[in-house]
């Protein structure tokens, strides 16, 4: 079989086991909680973990991630092996298309991964009126802040909230993702300036305000528009 058609092939299987493999490997992580008698919970650790996990997800998406890598590893050995008995110029090409069909793949499989474990943001009115969000005036103009939550954990109050910008004509200007513990005694409404907002995000280890430009700049409006960026 010509190396082409042979590449094209292994190209083709090569992507449907790598989706299954992570996707299998992927499912049993987040299944853990759910075959693992309750007896044994308190004592591994595994319920609260997952709750942390879904709630602020940085530990398990490197979990996650060792395992793309791994995965991909794979894919990539399995590439190679048909493209090595190419001659070394049409070698070198196939194997630059491997790498870059597998950095288009992993892509995907971030999105599909941070989208799947995003928490699902609601109550928007509700917090929009508690963080201080609302219609604001800048430069002539008209934004809408909009702030929606996830929900606190029962453990500590900690929730994640969702702060999105739009314009006159409902265009989303700015996203943001932040922290707030509710019930602790340090700044959680939105503040205002001449030529920016600010708000104190809870959710990192610093605990430190944030601020963004008012009206939104090009790249914000540019990052809401990319996936992983936003």
């Amino acid at each position: 079989m010509p190396v082409a058609k042979a590449y094209l092939t292994q190209l083709f299987l090569s992507t449907l086991y790598t989706l299954a493999l992570f996707g299998s490997i992927m499912a049993a992580v987040l299944a853990l909680p759910l075959v693992v008698p309750a007896s044994l919970e308190q004592q591994l650790g595994v319920q609260p973990w997952m709750e942390q996990a879904t709630s602020e997800p940085a530990d398990l998406y490197c979990v996650l991630g060792a395992i793309l890598v791994c995965v991909l590893g794979l894919f990539y050995r399995s590439m190679n092996r048909v493209v090595a008995p190419a001659k070394a110029g049409p070698r070198l090409n196939y194997q630059t298309a491997t790498l870059l069909y597998m950095l288009a793949m992993s892509y995907g499989l971030a999105i599909f991964v941070t989208t799947g474990l995003a928490p699902q943001y609601r109550d928007c009115e509700t917090y929009t009126q508690k963080l201080n969000g609302g219609v604001r005036q800048y430069r002539g103009l008209s934004f809408r802040v909009e702030l929606c939550g996830a929900g606190p954990r029962e453990s500590d109050r900690r929730d994640r909230v969702r702060l999105r910008i739009y314009d006159e004509s409902g265009d989303l200007r700015a996203v943001r993702y932040f922290g707030v513990q509710w019930g602790r005694d340090f700044p959680a409404l939105l503040e205002y300036s001449r030529d920016h907002l600010s708000y104190f995000d809870a959710g990192d280890e610093e605990d430190f305000a944030r601020v963004i430009a008012m009206p939104p700049t090009l790249s914000d409006w540019v990052q809401t528009r990319i996936p992983l960026l936003d």
